[in-house]
């Protein structure tokens, strides 16, 4: 685990608090680790760690580290013989929702004390909770419907109550159920295929009653597709170095770009694909209401310089009969 904070020369801490080993080892400690749990991301968190010098001699400290946002509030550079001292550690911010795994490593001067580590662990979870997380991602085609949803779960002591529900967009439509007040409730989103095509990005803002969180902000990322469409949506290539390509087949096959092309409710669909890219060798699989379409480098035509192509698709679906993907990277 990587350690990017520390601090030299500052406290006299710990070690092994089995009682086996108590005579070997002069440092005991109070505890080999920390665990918590909070609801509020905000809450502090603080924890001191207690140490016994059982030795002869003085232990000194030579360096402290501990992992991102934890830092050190109070130490000791040394513990005299028969004399204790104690460590206290804040949890600091930024903080990252969910599982937080931490430590603080602890190295002396005395030559005998081994290095000493510390896990500080725990979970942090909003106090209105959002699962699986506070975002929407639907998806439909046109003439569609698609409804998706998101589970609102209070962590506070106090019972929650939503207020009020805002989103400027008229794309899609959103209903809130209560499964047991106070504690959790489920929002529904109905995304309509009669907008316009395309991707969107919205923002909805709930209003509760918890004065530590009222508004919970939500993102609604909605896709109204044709009845043809692809995905992905363009096709990047990436940065890639061109003495490499020509040499290493295996890089080769992992910038090979796959598009898949689809069609709703028709069959025996079929795709002809070719690229203004000479580059390019385009190969096309059907696969009942989908066609795969393949895109490989040919090594011997590849030119330095950045490139920005298309690929052409001819299906045989009246309504779509061409299509054109952009197609784009850059060879150093």
């Amino acid at each position: 685990m990587r350690l990017p904070r520390s601090l030299a020369l500052i406290p006299a801490l710990l070690f092994v608090a089995d009682p086996l080993f108590a005579d070997q080892n002069p440092l005991q400690v109070s505890e080999q680790s920390f665990s918590f749990e909070i609801s509020d991301p905000a809450e502090p968190v603080n924890h001191t760690f207690d140490f016994f010098n059982s030795g002869s001699e003085t232990i000194q400290v030579a360096r402290i580290a501990v992992t991102d946002p934890l830092s050190v509030v109070k130490v000791l550079s040394k513990i005299p013989p028969g004399q204790g001292g104690q460590l206290m550690v804040s949890l600091g911010t930024p903080r990252q929702l969910g599982e937080y795994q931490g430590a603080i490593e602890i190295t002396f001067k005395n030559k005998d004390l081994a290095p000493l580590r510390l896990p500080f662990t725990g979970k942090i979870t909003p106090v209105i909770e959002v699962r699986p997380l506070p975002a929407f991602f639907v998806s439909t085609g046109r003439g569609q419907t698609k409804e998706a949803s998101l589970q609102l779960i209070n962590h506070d002591k106090e019972p929650l109550e939503i207020t009020g529900i805002e989103c400027a967009s008229t794309r899609f439509s959103l209903r809130l159920e209560t499964n047991h007040l106070g504690e959790d409730y489920t929002l529904f989103l109905k995304l309509s295929g009669a907008g316009k095509p395309g991707r969107s990005v919205d923002r909805i803002a709930l209003r509760t009653t918890n004065r530590k969180q009222p508004v919970l902000l939500i993102r609604a990322n909605t896709f109204i597709h044709d009845r043809v469409h692809t995905f992905p949506e363009e096709l990047d290539f990436g940065t890639m170095e061109l003495a490499q390509v020509k040499t290493n087949t295996t890089l080769r096959e992992t910038l090979r770009q796959v598009l898949m092309v689809y069609q709703d409710g028709g069959t025996n669909f079929q795709v002809i694909a070719y690229s203004d890219l000479p580059f390019l060798k385009v190969s096309s699989q059907p696969a009942g209401k989908q066609v795969q379409v393949e895109l490989e480098l040919k090594p011997e035509e590849l030119r330095p310089g950045d490139f920005q192509g298309h690929l052409e698709l001819a299906t045989s679906d009246p309504d779509f009969p061409k299509m054109e993907i952009n197609v784009k990277g850059q060879v150093r």
